[in-house]
This record gives structure tokens, C-alpha cells and sequence, in this order.
């Protein structure tokens, strides 16, 4: 990393802000694998420098932005598969291949690129109406919000073989949906009692078995909202009624299913498309 300080610095800056050791992380978690891991990182980064055009252009057609972005392929300590943030001056997308690696499929870009492209939009929607950056938010209802969006996104355009790709289980969206109920109750009470919500989100955390549970979740209730708003308007929404639509959306989502069915005309039906 040395001839890219800044890159460098956003990666240690990233480990810090969590509270972590990022040479710990590194020595234990990323150092060991990357011999074993070479080959697959070469090959992902072919793939990716041809996919990445084709994977950009549907998601730019999808929102209907065309923000120029960096896309910078990378071998790092872990810091994700996908991260859109700001780099040289200009919105980027960073693909971490030591993470992009561990998706099931070297079609990585299929699934990453929109969704890091749909948290770039985002942002950048927010700071032109004045509200801040995604980052300006807080708590767990805040990131249920931004990663539900990027993850409707990623849907929308992918198709739902993206949580398969996602994971690496192919019966996990069939999990998630037959949890539905528990899951979204879970989420509630762990919230109530203060609990870390790393296990819903966290790329090395899981629940029961099946990790980053918490994008389904937060896609389901985005995309019963962009029933009726388009995605800029979703984007655009103020905090405090960000928080109040996504907690009555899990309160929803956590209903039995016929309690759910009753009411679902007050609520307006989930989008089938993203």
C-alpha cells in the first residue's frame, strides 16, 4: 500500500473508527489466507475489469445518475468487498479482492457494483438536498435504511440470485423469508436490550448460520416504501422519518403472517421488483 497513502490511511482510519487493531485483524484474518487465495484473487481481478462496464451501466440506467466514479480494484485488510466512498477528490467505488474473493461466484461485480453504485447515489442525492452524507446518520434503524436501499437496488437489477451470490447459500433467501417474523422480532429486541447488531450486518458474524440477515431485512421494508416514492425520493427522506418508517416497517415486518396480510393494504404491498 505504500505508493497509495491515501488508500492506506481510509483503511487504517476505517479500523480505528470501530476501535479495532487493524494489524490484528490483518495478521489473523487476512494474512494467512492470501497465499491460498492468489490464483482466485487473479482471476477476480480479470473478471472484474470486464464485468465492471456492463455492471455500471445497468445500475447508472436503474437510478438514472451519472455521477462520474472511480472504480479502484484493490488487495487490502478486509475493509469489505465493496466500498463507496471518496477517493482522489471523486465518488469511487473500492473493490477489496482479498474480500470479494470469499463470494461464491468471480462474477462479483454483478452484485457489488450496483450496490456500492446505489450507496454512492444515495449519498450524493442526500448532500444536494442538504442532509448530509449517508454517514450523517446514526443507530441501527439508519443502516437497516441505507444498506435496505442499496440492497433493493442490487435486486432490482440483479435479480434475487444476488442474495445467493451474496452468501454463498443458495437456501438463504428462503431462510430469511421463512424467519421472517423472528427475525424481525429479534432485531427489535436486540436493539431494546442494547445488543451489537454487528451479528445482522458484520461480514464475519452470522445468525444461526446465515450472515448479513440484516440486508434482507432492511430491503424488504425499503422496498415496501418504494411502492410508492421513486428511488430518489427514498433517498432523500429526512432522519427522523427514516427512523419512523424503518421501525414500523420491523414492527410490521414482525407481525404473524395473517396479522401482516390484514393490514397489508393500509401499508401498501411490497415492491415484486426490487
Amino acid at each position: 500500500m505504500a505508493p497509495w497513502p491515501e488508500l492506506l490511511e481510509k483503511q487504517k482510519r476505517n479500523y480505528a473508527q470501530q476501535g479495532l487493531d487493524w494489524k490484528r485483524v490483518a495478521r489473523t484474518r487476512i494474512f494467512p489466507q492470501l497465499p491460498e487465495r492468489w490464483p482466485r484473487i487473479r482471476r477476480l481481478h480479470r473478471e472484474l475489469r470486464r464485468s465492471i462496464p456492463g455492471s455500471w451501466a445497468k445500475a447508472r440506467r436503474a437510478l438514472d445518475f451519472d455521477l462520474p466514479v472511480r472504480f479502484v480494484l484493490y488487495v487490502g485488510v478486509g475493509c469489505g468487498a465493496g466500498w463507496a466512498t471518496q477517493y482522489e477528490g471523486q465518488a469511487a467505488c473500492l473493490l477489496g479482492l482479498e474480500n470479494a474473493v470469499e463470494l461464491p461466484t468471480l462474477r462479483g461485480g454483478s452484485t457489488v457494483v450496483p450496490h456500492e453504485v446505489a450507496h454512492i447515489a444515495h449519498d450524493h442525492w442526500r448532500r444536494r438536498r442538504g442532509l448530509g452524507g449517508i454517514d450523517a446518520g446514526r443507530g441501527p434503524y439508519w443502516q437497516l435504511y441505507v444498506e435496505g436501499f442499496a440492497t433493493a437496488v442490487e435486486r432490482r437489477i440483479a435479480g434475487p440470485g444476488a442474495f445467493r451470490r451474496r452468501t454463498g447459500r443458495s437456501d438463504w433467501l428462503a431462510w430469511c423469508e421463512d424467519h421472517r417474523s423472528w427475525l424481525a422480532k429479534k432485531f427489535l429486541s436486540d436493539l431494546r436490550r442494547h445488543r451489537s447488531m454487528r451479528p445482522f450486518f458484520g461480514s464475519w458474524y452470522d445468525i444461526r448460520g446465515y450472515r448479513e440477515s440484516g440486508y434482507w431485512l432492511g430491503a424488504e421494508v425499503v422496498a415496501t416504501l418504494e411502492a410508492t416514492r421513486s428511488w430518489r425520493q427514498l433517498a432523500t427522506l429526512p432522519e427522523r422519518t427514516v427512523r419512523n418508517l424503518m421501525r414500523s416497517g420491523v414492527e410490521e415486518l414482525a407481525l404473524p403472517d395473517a396479522r401482516r396480510s390484514s393490514r397489508a393494504g393500509r401499508v401498501g404491498p411490497p415492491s415484486t421488483s426490487g
